[in-house]
């Protein structure tokens, strides 16, 4: 990772407990988790700019 920034967030609980569960799904951390689902959204969005 480039570069980390810390970025505090308040999630409601429901939204908390399906990411963690995700995470743990997927073997990673909550922090990895929140990123992979940024950067997969992130690769939609540049994709969807090119059209």
């Amino acid at each position: 990772m480039d570069d980390p920034v810390k970025l505090q967030v308040r999630l409601p609980k429901d939204i908390h407990e399906w990411l963690a569960a995700f995470a743990i799904e997927n073997d990673r951390s909550l922090n990895g988790q929140v990123v992979a689902i940024l950067r997969r959204r992130m690769s939609e969005e540049k994709s969807t700019q090119k059209n």
